[in-house]
This record gives structure tokens, sequence and C-alpha cells, in this order.
């Protein structure tokens, strides 16, 4: 069962308790000028959102300045809701729900779902190492009887790294332009890129095959060809389908509820960290 906003605030304490979440979250060692440097600042606490005036350069700046809140009249507990619903692994959550959940308009609540999946998208990863399942794969529905991508296919790189014992332990994808597939294969060139940004240095990750054929199978890739088709159909449950020219910030999304889960972190923290570094612009 979804966690309710109003059961989410009262456990976080109200809506003090969740700017000084987002103010810990951006000053973690206490306030620091973004244009000097100082340490020391004066509260001007008129406004919604209190502001912090530099005690030396005299610049005014508050939590959301700089990052993609900025502006924003939303209150930041329902941010923080919004957030731990993007990073549950358990149920995605879409505009139209969030809508309800928090109160907001469809548009509002569109934009702080499109805006947090954005800084996801910017979120580096650290390379796959050691045993890697890779190939490609591809989103969207196929024509029927046809070696062309449809319309609405998109294709992507996709590596998984697993342990000794086959368990899943990093999953990144990375999107291939449509006009460099040769039908049912992925350009050498793609292979050669995938690897460089994704794969660690050593002699061993990079001996690793990147399987080119446009079917991601489990005789190839076991582990990841399973990993692959659960996360598209969350994808589609979820959002009921989903463009390609928009399809990387869902994948973002996937790929960090993914990973976060495998690494054991607090998903949140990592999106609002993510959030709270990333300029609106």
């Amino acid at each position: 069962m979804v966690e309710s906003y109003e059961s989410f605030l009262l456990a976080q304490g109200g809506e003090e308790a969740c700017l000084d979440f987002f103010l810990r979250c951006r000053w973690p060692d206490g306030f620091r000028c973004p244009d000097c440097g100082c340490r020391e600042a004066y509260t001007i606490s008129t406004r919604r959102l209190p502001l912090f005036e530099c005690a030396r350069c005299h610049l005014q700046t508050s939590v959301t300045s700089g990052t993609v809140l900025e502006g924003t009249r939303t209150l930041l507990s329902k941010w923080l809701y919004a957030m731990r619903r993007v990073g549950d692994p358990s149920v995605g959550i879409n505009a139209v729900q969030l809508s309800k959940l928090v109160r907001v308009t469809y548009k509002t609540a569109y934009a702080m779902l499109n805006k947090i999946r954005q800084c996801l998208s910017a979120w580096q990863t650290d390379k796959l190492a050691g045993r890697i399942e890779a190939g490609l794969a591809l989103w969207g529905r196929e024509l029927c009887g046809s070696f062309d991508l449809a319309p609405t296919q998109q294709p992507l790189a996709v590596g998984l790294a697993c342990d000794d014992s086959d368990h899943s332990e990093k999953l990144v994808i990375m999107e291939i332009p449509r006009e460099r597939m040769n039908e049912r294969w992925m350009d050498p060139l793609d292979v050669d890129l995938f690897k460089e940004l994704h794969f660690a240095s050593d002699p061993i990750s990079q001996g690793n095959p990147v399987h080119c054929s446009r079917f991601l199978t489990k005789r190839k890739c076991p582990t990841l060809a399973s990993v692959i088709k659960a996360g598209f159909k969350r994808i589609n449950d979820s959002y009921h389908g989903v463009h390609p020219r928009h399809l990387f910030k869902y994948l973002a999304e996937f790929t960090f509820r993914y990973n976060s889960t495998r690494d054991g972190c607090n998903a949140l923290l990592h999106i609002v960290h993510a959030c709270s570094s990333r300029s609106a612009a």
C-alpha cells in the first residue's frame, strides 16, 4: 500500500522538519556562500523559505537557489514526498497519482517528476567491473515481419555487473542513435563507446563481450535479460506508454532505483542531493 502524503508528513515531523532535511542535504557542514564560500550569514525569515545573506559579499540565497526547486511555490514536504515515491523500489508513481496524493494540478505534478528524473539522468554511477552481461535491448513494440525499427522503438546498450554467485550488482543503460543501427546489429563504434563510458578499464572488465544482435536473449545474458524485461514492464505499467523522446528520464529513474536497492543506500538522500546540486538552467 502506498504511504499517504499526510502519513509521510507526520512521520517526518512536519513542514519545518522537511525544510531542515533539505538544509542539511544542501549544506551538510553548515551554510557556505555559493559565491564567496563564506560560512557566516544573516537569516531573513520574512519569507516562506528563509533567506541567508552572506556576511561577506551580501549575496542572498535560499535552500532552493540554484537548484531545480528554485522558484517553486510547492511546499518542500510535497517535493520530498515525490522524491520518496520516485525512489520507492516497490511501486512507481505517475503525475496523475502524484497530483491526487499531494493535491496539486497535473501540470505541477508532471513538472515535479520531470525535474526529479532530469536530475537522476545526470547522476554519475561507478563503472561496471568484473563479470558483466551486456547487449542490445529494444524499447517499444516491433514492426511485424520487418527488420526495420518501428517509429516508437529505441535501441539501448545495456549492461549488468554480476558477482561470483551471479547476483546482479549494478545496471547501466545507454541510448543508441537510431540512425546508427545496422538492422539487427549494434555498430562496433557504439560497442566501443559503451565500454569506454561504462566498463572499468581493467582487462577483465573490458574483456566481457557485448552481444550486438537486436534480441537480448536469456541464453546469452540470463540475468540481464530478466532485469530488462521486468524493468520495461514496470515502466509501461506505471506510465502507460513513454515516447522515445522522453525515455532517457524514465530509464534513469529505473536504473537509479535498481542500483540504489542493490547498494543498500538511502535512495531519498541521494535524490535530494542530486536535486540540490543541479541547476534549473
